[in-house]
């Protein structure tokens, strides 16, 4: 059973019970997906006064399942996506295909309750915790997050105080390490606290973009989402409103990574970043 276009009728005309089953009947069982075939659609469907980005308008909780979606102009390069789902619980690090690493003392990466992580360091020793995507196991296919994929990274996060002898870093980096990405030194882009502002950075080893200062409270919770598009542009969401749209671009195979750095002068505290859900749009095409 495919569409039919309905007839338009004259005033007058007499309705028959095969006009009435194919106009109304058949045509609904189609739209609705029951006609046993793929519903063919003229025109763009546009979700949420009319952004194409499902999950990143101003409801920033909203998301988008579909057993089949057919790509279009964000979309045309992501035939063969997959979306990963991290939500943390009690378990291992290599259960989530996550790699840690630390440097210096009193660095800690712990899962937390409620499908919640932690990532620490103490404030009174020089050091850092970060961790990053790890390499596929067992040989599986190769999903870095290569700039001409377009991938997209959300992750929900809260930090306990930005101090001024502490970074952060939450995004996509070509090396992950015990730093903050140098701008205009290497291939990342990303939210960053420099241990002055809070600021989206993009760059890629020749040259950097930047937003403005954002502002981040301490202990509050907030989703921050990159969407790398056709190695072009990224744009930049935090609580699901477009903050910036950077026009430097990361080259090469890129993982997501979050830090947290101390360069020891913060007295007896910690420097402490709570990590919710995880969403990644790998390609593995």
């Amino acid at each position: 059973m495919a569409w039919t276009t309905p007839t338009i009728r004259a005033t007058g005309y007499l309705v028959t019970a095969a006009d009435w089953n194919t106009d109304i009947v058949d045509n609904l069982a189609y739209l609705k997906g029951e006609a046993g075939v793929d519903i063919v659609l003229e025109h763009d469907v546009v979700p949420d006064a009319g952004t194409e980005r499902i999950g990143l308008s101003t409801k920033p909780w909203d998301e988008g399942h579909f057993d089949k979606l057919y790509a279009g102009p964000r979309y045309a390069l992501h035939r063969f996506v997959r979306e990963v789902v991290v939500t943390w619980e009690d378990a291992s690090d290599s259960d989530y295909q996550i790699t840690q690493g630390d440097s210096g003392a009193g660095a800690a990466f712990q899962m937390g309750g409620f499908g919640q992580s932690v990532l620490k360091v103490d404030d009174n020793q020089a050091g850092a915790k970060w961790i990053y995507g790890q390499v596929e196991q067992n040989n599986a296919q190769d999903t870095a997050f290569n700039a001409s994929r377009s991938p997209y990274y959300r992750q929900e996060f809260s930090i306990n105080a930005s101090r001024s002898t502490a970074g952060a870093f939450i995004g996509l980096r070509q090396t992950p390490g015990a730093a903050l990405p140098v701008s205009a030194s290497e291939h990342a882009f990303g939210l960053v606290w420099t241990g002055v502002i809070w600021q989206f950075q993009s760059m890629n080893a020749s040259d950097v973009d930047a937003s403005g200062t954002q502002t981040i409270t301490a202990a509050t919770r907030y989703v921050v989402e990159f969407l790398l598009i056709a190695a072009t542009s990224v744009e930049c969401y935090l609580n699901g409103v477009l903050i910036d749209t950077l026009t430097v671009v990361p080259t090469g195979d890129l993982e997501w990574s979050v830090l947290v750095e101390s360069d020891g002068l913060g007295g007896a505290t910690d420097s402490i970043i709570t990590l919710g859900q995880v969403i990644l749009q790998e390609d593995l095409s």
